[in-house]
Formats: C-alpha cells, sequence, structure tokens
C-alpha cells in the first residue's frame, strides 16, 4: 500500500510541476497544448522511475519491466488518478 500512496503523491508532484513551470510557458507562447498530456507523463515517470517505486512487484517477476509499468501509471498524473477514482 505504501508504493501506492508514493506512486499517487508522486503522480500529483508531476502534474503540479507541469501547471506551474510549463502550462504558463505555454500560455506564454500561444503553443498546443495537446503536448502538455505527454509533457506530464514523461515527468511523471521519471519522477516514479528515479524513486524506485513497483507497484507490480507481487504480480511480476522481473522487477524492471514492473517499474516502467508503474512509471506508466505514475505518469498518467491526475488524469489517472480521475479515471481511477472518478472524481
Amino acid at each position: 500500500m505504501e508504493a501506492l500512496a508514493t506512486a499517487a503523491f508522486l503522480a500529483v508532484v508531476a502534474n503540479r510541476l507541469v501547471e506551474g513551470f510549463i502550462t504558463p510557458i505555454f500560455d506564454k507562447f500561444g503553443f498546443d497544448k495537446f503536448y502538455l498530456m505527454y509533457i506530464s507523463w514523461i515527468i511523471g515517470g521519471a519522477l516514479v522511475w528515479f524513486s524506485g517505486v513497483n507497484l507490480f512487484a507481487a504480480y511480476l517477476p522481473d522487477p524492471l519491466v514492473g517499474q516502467i509499468m508503474t512509471a506508466v501509471v505514475g505518469g498518467g498524473g491526475a488524469n489517472m488518478l480521475h479515471d481511477l477514482f472518478d472524481v
């Protein structure tokens, strides 16, 4: 359960970083916001990856595959949390 909480926290941190630093740049220069989701996913995935969190350790024998899948889940940011909990 601790790994899930850590991954969720890192996803929120990634979302806040994008909203605080990247979105204003997109607004100022009029860039297409379509790409913000991918930037958020990369930042969130990197945070989860470097933290070493593995949500799938009990289910997948290869820790590298589990960590990659956790990075994908964590990189989803607030969008993933919204989809999971329907808030």
